[in-house]
């Protein structure tokens, strides 16, 4: 099989191309900072050339995002997510490729008011990055029936090599500093590995017409035990310390105003907040199941932090995706020397 994969240096991407490659599928790569085509989905004429000069694709998978890490503005959020998307899609169309799979965000879910969300939960974003992704979808289910469209709903991705906000908390727990819980730690929030989510999207590269699934990984801990694992793991004397819900919200509130903290409003306003997902129909209709929980992929991603801390590169730099990128931290450079 011919695959394209959009935003194929990011993080997810780099695990798919090597997933299909050693698969034995020829995988191009089209992305701003890419080896093989470097382009900008928010340019049609650069889509266009990829598909005419290295198509027909069998597969378009579309990972490429504007993340919201503070480094871009709404603008380009929203030109990237939004149009970027209806780009390829329309090419891939036009191109005849088979299928069109979309890794979408549950941020789009903002605060849901019940938990688990399911595919039918109904999307509330809180910002700019969860709105585009919900745009995007509403835009592709305009295809369906002019290709198979498969969506998936993700939660924060791990696993070894996830840097972003990631690397803070990592920063924070080598170095023995204090972590903290927004209010008393018990809310529970679920991630997913990278490579399960590879398996995820192959299997639905083979399906039919258009849906949408909702994807987590098992074992759903609360980020209290989630953070003393990661803790015990690494032998630190780190510890725990909860904060008052309401007044953190309302300073951080503050920071994110003036641009002074590394978190967004999604990010700060679901730190003390409850999200998973009902992956029964992930399970059942792909037949699919995740291999890591979601200790044991931060546990393999902390290991990797130490081993390699000190080679990385900054947001912005230019040299990798942010999300396998150091985020500017800020104010939280205050928070370090004071825990």
């Amino acid at each position: 099989m011919k695959i394209l994969i959009t935003g194929g240096q990011g993080f997810l991407g780099s695990y798919l191309v090597d997933y299909l490659a050693n698969k034995g599928q020829e995988v191009i790569v089209f992305d701003k900072l890419a080896h093989d085509v470097s382009g900008d989905i928010t340019s049609r004429k650069d889509v266009r050339t990829v598909f005419e000069k290295y198509g027909p694709f069998d597969t378009v998978y579309h990972l490429a995002s504007a993340m919201p890490d503070k480094v871009v503005s709404n603008d380009v959020t929203w030109k990237t997510n939004v149009h970027g998307t209806i780009n390829v899609v329309s090419e891939a169309v036009k191109n005849k490729a088979k299928s069109f799979v979309f890794t979408s965000s549950n941020v789009t879910y903002g605060i849901p008011k019940e938990l688990p969300v399911t595919e039918e939960t109904q999307l509330h974003p809180l910002e700019v990055y969860g709105k585009s992704k919900a745009q995007a979808e509403a835009e592709l289910a305009k295809f369906a029936g002019q290709i198979n469209i498969q969506i998936f709903r993700c939660p924060v991705i791990t696993g070894v090599g996830r840097l972003g906000l990631q690397a803070i908390l990592f920063e924070f727990i080598s170095e023995n500093r204090n972590v903290y819980t927004l209010g008393d730690g018990s809310n529970k929030y679920q991630f997913v590995d990278a490579q399960d989510v590879c398996q995820a999207l192959e299997k639905a590269s083979h399906m039919l017409g258009f849906d949408i699934y909702t994807i987590g990984g098992d074992g759903v801990m609360t980020i209290k035990e989630v953070y003393k694992k990661l803790i015990e793991a690494a032998g630190s004397r780190s510890k725990v310390i909860p904060l008052p819900a309401f007044l953190t919200l309302g300073v951080l509130a503050f920071l994110d105003r003036f641009n002074i903290s590394p978190l967004g409003v999604y990010q700060y306003s679901m730190l003390g907040r409850s999200l998973y997902m009902d992956t029964t129909k992930i399970k059942k209709k792909l037949k699919w199941k995740p291999k890591k929980t979601n200790a044991q992929s931060f546990i393999e991603n902390y290991e990797w932090y130490v081993k390699h801390k000190g080679t990385f590169t900054e947001v912005g730099s230019g040299k990798a995706s942010n999300n396998k990128s150091l985020p500017k931290m800020k104010i939280f450079k205050l928070l370090k020397f004071l825990s």
